[in-house]
């Protein structure tokens, strides 16, 4: 009988037909695996193109662009020239008041002249000195503005600079993680999509085992 059964054309039949019942997606598993795989490769897809890739620095200025002039205010010391006039003022006074007894003398004349040069060479002096301080003093003021000004600039920009690197960075670390699961999603799909495949193969094949065994 099993003699009859291993020569007979029911042979293939039989074959085909475990081949077909074998490769039957019995509960869809291998449709399910294949579609959870292409969503799966759908939505990395999405994030992978909706990565951002606009110019981190188009926007960088200048900083020091429209930066204010801390010298233009500076104007000329007048108080010399006041501190001058007061003093030739207030000299020119006093000779006077000590002249007016002494009115016709030459000799009182004389010195009250010599004392009005040697008090107007000496205002002089003292306002000049009193003006190259303020001077100074004014331009130190004027210069150490200008340091503090361009060194804040300068710390606000490599500041920023080190802000879009940081961001530069992380968005290539981004891109490279969804670059990686975006390719193992495509893995999945393709390995899924093969396995349904061979699995549709595998079961015609089968049927036509059992179609060809049959005559």
């Amino acid at each position: 009988m099993s003699r009859n059964i291993k020569n007979s054309p029911l042979k293939g039949v039989l074959s085909g037909a475990i081949s077909a019942l074998g490769a039957y997606d019995w509960g869809g598993k291998r449709a399910k695996a294949e579609k959870k795989a292409e969503g799966e490769y759908d939505d990395m897809k999405q994030k992978f193109m909706g990565l951002d890739t606009s110019n981190l620095y188009g926007d960088v200025s200048n900083p020091y662009a429209n930066m204010e002039n801390t010298m233009e205010d500076l104007t000329i010391n007048q108080q010399q020239a006041q501190f001058m006039a007061q003093q030739n003022q207030q000299n020119q006074a006093n000779i006077m008041g000590s002249m007016r007894g002494a009115a016709g003398t030459s000799g009182v004349a004389g010195l009250a002249q010599a004392m009005a040069n040697q008090g107007s060479q000496q205002a002089q002096q003292a306002s000049a000195s009193i003006g190259q301080q303020e001077s100074q003093n004014q331009m130190r003021a004027a210069q150490q503005a200008g340091q503090l000004q361009q060194q804040e600039r300068t710390g606000e920009a490599q500041a920023d600079m080190i802000r879009r690197g940081g961001e530069e960075t992380s968005r290539g670390l981004e891109k490279d993680k969804t670059n990686t699961l975006f390719g193992m999603s495509m893995n999945r799909l393709n390995t899924a999509t093969a396995a349904t495949q061979a699995g549709k193969d595998a079961m015609w094949a089968g049927i036509g085992d059992m179609a060809s065994g049959g005559f």
